[in-house]
């Protein structure tokens, strides 16, 4: 039996303050500014921005940080913070760029999965386990609500020669869509080195989030592409055809060598989207996007039953991929008996 560990980064509470933004006052002392590697029960890894870098280990002064407003939990991989090293507490946090979140259905919160990034690996696999395309969606539409740059990475292509025909042409069909929509995709292969040195050309110079389900080969490629930052990597569960999850919680690595940083995230079984209002989705879904509001029924027609749909037409006449059509049904329906 797969043991599912939660992917709650810090907090299992809903941290309730006055803004986004805004800096929690100080008391007097040396201050440090250091950025946040992981964190667990009030209990933040943070390392310092200055050379040579050193590592504190801290907690959050009162516990309850006031820019954390509205958030499952208060900090993420990557935030920037301001730091007593002595006392080991964390005073304030500096404005984030950019945040990678997913809505959290039991703390009925946003949950930070990262911050201040600048771009979303969304991973996937041809087969163990399975590919998933609709959830790739998910993880596009997320980083897009974000407005953080995604590219799509489909590891252990060293199986492809495996698969039967049928399984062949449904991944490359949907990774082809991607590549049409305008995210980059790659084909790599940690187990060979296919494909790798071309991703991390696309990584150099910037902070990224790996993404995706638990077995993809997000440790893997952490180990692959930082070699200082090895990881304890899980073997597949044969059983259920899905991976371990290794990974329990969000982790920054950045060995100081390669140019860029990487925050590798738990294994996701399902992403619900965040901050997306249901009106929005449509414009939001790129294929989507140029036939929004051009409904008989306009922006109100739900792309069902209605005459003069063109979002309808699109699917028939494959200017939208069908399985994407599914997706934005499905999403749809949950974004607004949640709202």
């Amino acid at each position: 039996m797969t043991t599912v560990i939660s992917t709650d980064v810090i907090s299992t509470d809903v941290i309730s303050a006055d803004s986004t933004t805004g800096i929690m006052e100080a008391d007097a002392g040396a201050v440090s500014t250091g950025r946040v590697v992981y964190g667990s029960c009030n209990m933040f890894t943070v390392k310092t921005e200055s050379l040579p870098p050193e590592i504190h280990e801290c907690r959050i002064k009162g516990k309850i940080l006031k820019t954390a407003r509205g958030f499952y939990n208060p900090l993420a991989p990557g935030d920037l913070v301001e730091f007593d090293a002595a006392r080991g507490l964390i005073l304030s946090l500096r404005e984030r760029r950019s945040v990678y979140t997913r809505f959290n259905i039991k703390g009925n919160a946003p949950q930070l999965l990262a911050a201040n990034v600048d771009a979303v690996v969304c991973l996937a696999t041809p087969v163990s386990p399975p590919f998933r395309p609709r959830f790739l969606d998910r993880l596009l539409l997320q980083a897009d609500a974000a407005e953080i740059p995604a590219l799509v990475v489909c590891n252990k292509v060293d199986l492809f020669p495996a698969l039967d025909g049928e399984t062949l042409v449904a991944v490359e069909k949907r990774l082809s869509d991607f590549e049409r929509l305008g995210y980059p995709v790659l084909r790599v292969s940690v187990k060979t080195g296919e494909g790798m040195k071309s991703l991390e050309a696309r990584l150099k110079g910037r902070r990224a989030v790996l993404v995706g389900q638990s077995g993809c080969g997000k440790t893997s490629l952490v180990n692959a592409l930082l070699p200082a930052a090895m990881q304890k990597t899980g073997a597949l569960n044969k059983k259920y055809d899905r991976g371990n999850h290794t990974t329990v919680m969000s982790v920054l690595f950045d060995d100081g060598e390669a140019g860029f940083s990487l925050i590798d995230t738990p294994g996701i079984r399902r992403l619900v989207p965040d901050g997306i209002a249901p009106g929005d989705l449509q414009t939001l879904m790129r294929d989507f996007a140029p036939f929004a509001g051009k409904c008989a029924f306009g922006l109100s027609c739900t792309h069902g039953t209605e005459p003069g749909c063109r979002i309808r037409e699109a699917v028939e006449t494959g200017k939208i991929h069908e399985d994407r059509f599914e997706s934005y049904i499905r999403i749809s329906d949950e974004l607004s008996r949640r709202n």
